[in-house]
C-alpha cells in the first residue's frame, strides 16, 4: 500500500469520516495542480490507502465519495468526524 498525505498538508481535505466499531474510513480529496491534471479521490481505510481514483473535477469526486459513503452508511458505518 502506498502512504497517503499527510491531512495537515494544504492541498489534501478530508470530505467525510465513517466508523464501524474501532475501524475507520476516510474519504479525501487533493487537487492535483492543474485543471488538465484533476483531483484526487482517496479512501483510507484505518489510515491506510485503501483506493484512489483520479475525477476530472472536484465536482467529481465529492459526488464519487458521496456514493461511498451511501454504499458503506447501508453497511452499518456511521458519520464521525
Amino acid at each position: 500500500m502506498e502512504e497517503s498525505a499527510e491531512m495537515g498538508s494544504p492541498e489534501v481535505y478530508r470530505v467525510w469520516r465513517l466508523r464501524k466499531q474501532n475501524q475507520y474510513i476516510d474519504a479525501q480529496i487533493r487537487d492535483l495542480g492543474d485543471e488538465k491534471a484533476g483531483v484526487e479521490i482517496s479512501f483510507l481505510y484505518n489510515g491506510e490507502l485503501s483506493y484512489r481514483h483520479v475525477c476530472a473535477t472536484r465536482d467529481a469526486a465529492i459526488a464519487e465519495a458521496g456514493v461511498k459513503r451511501v454504499e458503506l452508511e447501508r453497511e452499518g458505518w456511521i458519520c464521525h468526524w
